[in-house]
Formats: structure tokens, sequence, C-alpha cells
């Protein structure tokens, strides 16, 4: 398999999110400038294939939450659960911002060369982001456990399609409070633009089924994700004109 290929499973975006002002609505009436908002995150995208029509996943979760001058939900909120934290560490297992990415391989093409070999350009299609927030994780969820990043509650659904950038449309959001400070992401951000890198996708020893329950999936029919590889990325507002 061709490093490039995993570009598309790479999560490298630039990302337009719907108008509104980067900030949380905290008690604080005056926002920060959205050009300086930022989200990292970090997880694993499982794939079909990387062949036309071939549906990938990416499950990841949100570890920072950045304003202009401190973090949006203030300089001492951790987006992991401390009591989880405690028990069972700092990572996927204790955090509580989730994000479920579905979509499609529409086409990739060859742009390799004799002198320079392997590169794959992509478009895809159909594609779905789900943003998730769990206020108690129990320390149970995996990576490999798809039930367990959807059992928060639905706080934003973004519409996107993406070539080798990405254009991000907000569908429905809704608010959520941690440590007192209320966010809708809707107010995230109104413009994203992220990099993101992985590796080489591998071979899954546990191929995990295709939810044909959730778009864009249900077409094609049942179907296995037979590869999974470690993404992660950051994503920063830029201001929209």
């Amino acid at each position: 398999m061709r490093y490039s290929d995993a570009i598309a499973l790479a999560v490298v975006l630039t990302t337009h999110w719907s108008p509104g002002a980067a900030v949380a609505q905290a008690s604080n009436p005056t926002p920060p400038p959205a050009a300086l908002a930022t989200i990292q995150m970090s997880g694993r995208g499982f794939e079909e294939g990387l062949q036309d029509g071939d549906r990938f996943q990416v499950r990841a979760f949100i570890w920072s939450l950045e304003g202009a001058a401190q973090s949006i939900l203030g300089p001492d909120v951790s987006l992991f659960e401390p009591g989880c934290v405690a028990r069972f560490g700092r990572g996927v297992q204790c955090a509580q911002l989730l994000v479920v990415g579905n979509a499609y391989v529409l086409e990739t093409f060859d742009t390799s060369s004799p002198d320079l070999v392997g590169h794959t350009a992509f478009r895809l299609a159909g594609e779905t982001w789900r943003v998730y927030f769990d206020p108690a994780p129990d320390g149970t969820r995996t990576f490999e456990d798809l039930a367990s990043f959807e059992k928060g509650d639905p706080v934003a659904v973004y519409k996107v399609r993406e070539f080798a950038t990405a254009d991000q449309e907000l569908l429905k959001s809704t608010p959520f409070t941690l440590q007192g400070v209320t966010v809708d992401f809707k107010n995230v951000a109104p413009r994203l633009t992220g990099l993101g890198h992985a590796r080489v996708p591998q071979p899954d020893p546990n191929p995990q089924p295709i939810p044909t329950n959730e778009p864009p999936f249900e077409p094609k029919g049942p179907g296995f994700f037979l590869l999974h590889t470690p993404i992660s990325g950051t994503f920063s507002a830029v201001q929209s004109k």
C-alpha cells in the first residue's frame, strides 16, 4: 500500500464552519477573537479499503479547545474527566469530547511519476462528522468499540465536502456545559484551517463491521473496516470575510 493513499485517512483538512464568534457562551461577555481559536484532536481511522466507493470512519477525541488568551473552557479545565483519569489514566478512555467521522472514497487518481512513486490524490463524498459530549466517561471506551464513542450527547453534526481540503457545513448543534462553562459548536469557530497526519494503514487484526445504519454507509450494504491507522490533527480558526 502506498503511503500517500493514507492521506485520505489522515484528516489533512482545510475546513469551513458556519459563521459565529469563536468562543464559548460563558459568564465573560467579551469573546476572544475568532482568529485564535484552535481545536486539537487525536484518534484512529478504520478503512474498508482505498478504492473508489470504499468506506472509512474516523474515531477521535478532542483534547484542546484554545481561545485567544487561554483555553475556551478556562486555563485549568481538562477535557479528560478527573475521576476517570485517576483510575484509568489520561486517554481515549476518559475523554469527554468525541468525534466520529464517516465518509466514502469518491475517487482516487495517481499523481506519481517514475522518479517519485506513490503519490495519490483523492476526493471523498457523503461525509458526516459528529461531535459527542460524554460528561462522565467510565474508563471502558476503546477505539475498537464504536458504541462507546456514541454513548454521549450529540452536540454538533457537520456535513463535509472533502478533497485535499474540506468544506464543513454545520447542520445542527446543541450547547453543553462543562465546569460551569457553556459551549455551542456553532460559536466555536466561523472557519477552521487544519493539518493532520497518519501512518500507513495496517491490517486490522479484528476487522470492525461497518455501521450501515449511519450515513452515508446505508446504500452499499454490509462490509468490514479491514485496515486501521493512528491519526492526529490541529484545526485553527481564521477570520471569515
